[in-house]
């Protein structure tokens, strides 16, 4: 059974995919669903017609997940032996994501990061590339305006950018990067996995600098960027173990 870490629409996605082409797997979300309507009603509708393929439970940290493999969590109807790869698409600087290498490297399990592609930059675009969220005080100057979104990472990204003034927004809009009546940001800081063409092509508009984070890249992980290449990936998993129903 392959387990598949959640928590992203990119996740969503390939579970409703998965599940369509009769694939046994496990989704491991970061937290329970919302009460109420599905923003994607078609995956929800999914999920319930081939319940019998696709199982979910909720696994929010790496305790969570080691608990999983070693057998300790009696809530799942699973052990971590039928689990025979793994296919990560948690948020970017997801806590899970190196546990989960390392156990996969541990048990010579097959495990693929997947994550949406990210935007291509456009000429007039101020974006700077950091790799991992540290190198950002060596891009952002003490004293600089910085909107961030609310996010995973956005209390580290204030702890790490003491001496400016960080502003941190449930969701970044236009009107934020061009404000009426006060002062506006000297930089944008966005997740690569995450961010918005809208945004960004205000910032470039505005000149607005703009800060792209992406998580350090492990070079030995398999990753895939598009849909129906980790659907593909997926199917060739479950056709090795024979979890194909």
């Amino acid at each position: 059974m392959i387990l598949l870490l959640g928590g992203t629409r990119e996740a969503r996605n390939l579970a409703q995919h998965m599940a369509e082409a009769g694939l046994r797997f496990l989704v491991g979300d970061p937290a329970l669903p919302l009460d109420g309507p599905s923003v994607e009603p078609q995956v929800e509708q999914g999920a319930i017609r081939l319940s019998d393929a696709m199982q979910t439970r909720v696994i929010p940290d790496p305790e969570a997940l080691l608990a999983l493999f070693e057998g300790a969590d009696s809530g799942v109807e699973i052990s971590g032996a039928e689990i025979t790869a793994v296919i990560d698409a948690g948020p970017a600087f997801d806590s899970r994501t190196a546990p989960c290498v390392a156990l996969c490297q541990s048990r010579n399990l097959p495990y693929l990061r997947y994550e949406r592609a990210g935007l291509r930059s456009q000429p007039g675009d101020a974006w700077h590339h950091v790799k991992g969220l540290e190198s950002l005080v060596d891009f952002i100057p003490v004293g600089a305006r910085v909107l961030c979104e609310a996010g995973p990472v956005a209390a580290q990204i204030e702890t790490l950018l003491q001496g400016r003034c960080v502003t941190t927004v449930p969701a970044i809009s236009s009107a934020q990067i061009v404000p009426t009546g006060t002062a506006a940001p000297d930089w944008l800081v966005v997740l690569r996995a995450t961010a918005q063409r809208q945004s960004l092509d205000t910032a470039r508009h505005t000149g607005l600098q703009v800060a792209m984070i992406s998580a350090p890249v492990d070079g030995t992980v398999e990753r895939r960027e598009h849909l129906l290449d980790a659907l593909e990936w997926a199917e060739a998993q479950a056709m090795a173990s024979g979890e194909v129903i």
